[in-house]
């Protein structure tokens, strides 16, 4: 029995792609076509790598005096900017 890897899913849609059966799949990679459904992410659309943003931002300097306030609240509040940047995480993430 053949592991599954987080390699092959991404074969294993990019195939499912371009050859639009699990029959087709399974012949190409050699698991069972059970196991390509399984794998099969809906609306999977591949990233091109040169397309990818990498974080090259400074880390926050390291403030103890952060953890003795008394109101936190101020601290869970993002700005615009910081929001953007998740959203760009959470791309540069995605499967």
């Amino acid at each position: 029995m053949k592991t599954v890897t987080h390699s092959d899913i991404q074969k294993i849609n990019r195939l499912y792609l371009q050859l639009k059966t699990y029959a087709a799949v399974s012949r190409a990679t050699g698991f069972a076509p059970t196991t390509v459904k399984k794998y099969i992410i809906p609306n999977f659309v591949e990233v091109d790598e040169s397309s990818t943003k990498k974080f090259e931002g400074p880390l926050p300097e390291f403030n103890p005096s952060i953890f003795r306030k008394d109101d936190w609240g101020d601290l869970c509040v993002l700005s615009e900017e910081e929001i953007e940047e998740i959203k760009d995480l959470w791309k540069e993430m995605e499967l």
